[in-house]
């Protein structure tokens, strides 16, 4: 029962359309598939570190407004910087057959980690919901059982978002990868203005 209950949490996370999403779309789209698994992969390791973090004492951390707010400004720096790039410089890959080297994989691992580390949005979901397992399983296996289920059930569903981006990409024109990419940028930049607005609102 914990583990079906976590899955469907993580399956629930779907409706939260952030940043990572559109770095995963973006990533995706331009370099196939294995660029867009190291983002997602890169994803789940923050939010198993954020998961982490909050199970073993840290949501004291998390809730203080302090630290959300220096949190915010350092995601707001992120998304701007990507958001400006995605706009002004949006770079398009045709070539099918295009070889990434291992040091462009681990910057796609990064920017999926930090994306979604530096988004205090995602320790306040995580907080909600471990506070909420805690309250339903204590502190047992459950409760683990639970947690892992729901990251399980969010690798799952972001690497169908890596695939179906993947299978698309060859369908679509240059021209319109350019415009889709420069709106993935202003989105960005939106998001990253509403960290501000939650740093300093």
């Amino acid at each position: 029962m914990a583990f079906l209950e976590g899955f469907l949490i993580g399956l629930g996370m779907i409706v939260f359309i952030g940043p990572v999403f559109f770095t995963l779309l973006k990533s995706a789209l331009s370099y196939g598939f294995w660029a867009g698994m190291m983002v997602a992969l890169g994803i789940f390791i923050s939010d198993v570190v954020c998961v982490g973090l909050c199970a073993f004492g840290a949501i004291p951390f998390f809730k203080n407004p302090l630290n959300q707010h220096w949190l915010a400004i350092a995601g707001s720096v992120i998304l701007f910087g990507i958001g400006l790039k995605y706009l002004i410089k949006p770079d398009v890959n045709v070539d099918k057959d295009l070889k990434l080297k291992a040091g462009h994989y681990t910057a796609y691992f990064a920017k999926g980690f930090l994306v979604n580390f530096v988004n205090p949005f995602v320790f306040l979901v995580w907080v909600s919901v471990i506070g909420l397992a805690q309250l339903k399983f204590g502190e047992g296996i459950d409760l683990w059982i639970f947690l892992g289920a729901a990251l399980l059930a969010i690798l799952l569903t972001d690497s169908f978002k890596v695939l179906f981006a993947h299978r698309i990409k060859h369908l679509v024109q240059p021209k319109f990868l350019i415009r889709a990419y420069q709106v993935i940028g202003v989105v960005m930049l939106g998001f990253g203005v509403r960290l501000l607005w939650f740093a300093f609102g």
